[in-house]
């Protein structure tokens, strides 16, 4: 489908392309312009239409994803280890050990206690990672103010901006209206908040002891699997 515009004696028309596959639309789209110029009087010959084309994409813009840097890449491959391989480790080796010794039916029971060790494995490397985060962010990080732009309430969303100008975003259980957070230096959405001592050592007791209660699992479901 073509639109003509008027255009200076001897001037090369300009062709704009309508980009979709709705062809019907496109074909109204151009059926209305031409029809719109058609009813225009005669205007100066020098003049030229393509002056008042302006052109714009329906399509929402694709955001780029920011890059994850090295250094992040290996902080998640570590605790990934340190969430899931200890558990899942203890779950398919006992299961292995007792089809081994004949003792089928106790994967019965061995089954069961590796998927608790298996879920307690990731709450204490969660809840490890956090308590980390919550001692070393504020000793090596950068910390800023955090702006809540969700409405008042317990639950609240807090945004920062990185040296960059990126805006990045942090959920916390507070009502103030600013917060202090810090983040990574080299991973500006990597961010924790800035809480008291008293309470990064109740996390990190939360942590020890999750981490207690998962040897424990361990040790008895490989006591049972070799005895």
């Amino acid at each position: 489908m073509t639109v003509k515009l008027r255009v200076p004696a001897g001037a090369t028309p300009v062709v704009h392309r309508v980009e979709g596959s709705n062809a019907a639309a496109v074909s109204l789209f151009a059926t209305a312009v031409g029809t719109a110029l058609a009813g225009l009087p005669e205007s100066d010959p020098s003049f030229d239409g393509a002056a008042l084309v302006t052109t714009r994409s329906l399509r929402t813009p694709t955001t780029p994803l920011t890059p994850i840097s090295a250094g992040a890449q290996a902080r998640a491959g570590v605790w990934l280890l340190v969430t899931l391989v200890p558990g899942l480790a203890t779950l398919i080796g006992t299961s292995v050990l007792f089809v081994m010794h004949g003792e089928s039916g106790m994967l019965l029971l061995a089954v069961p206690m590796g998927i608790v060790a298996v879920l307690f494995n990731a709450a204490s490397g969660v809840t490890a990672q956090r308590a980390t985060k919550m001692w070393l962010l504020p000793w090596r990080g950068i910390t800023v103010m955090a702006v809540r732009t969700s409405p008042y309430g317990k639950r609240g969303i807090y945004e920062y901006t990185d040296p960059s100008g990126k805006t990045h975003s942090y959920y916390r259980d507070a009502y103030a209206s600013e917060i202090e957070i810090c983040y990574h230096p080299d991973d500006p959405a990597e961010s924790v908040g800035v809480y008291p001592v008293y309470m990064r050592v109740l996390a990190t007791l939360g942590a020890l002891v999750l981490w207690a209660v998962t040897a424990g699992l361990i040790f008895v479901a490989i006591m049972a699997a070799t005895e």
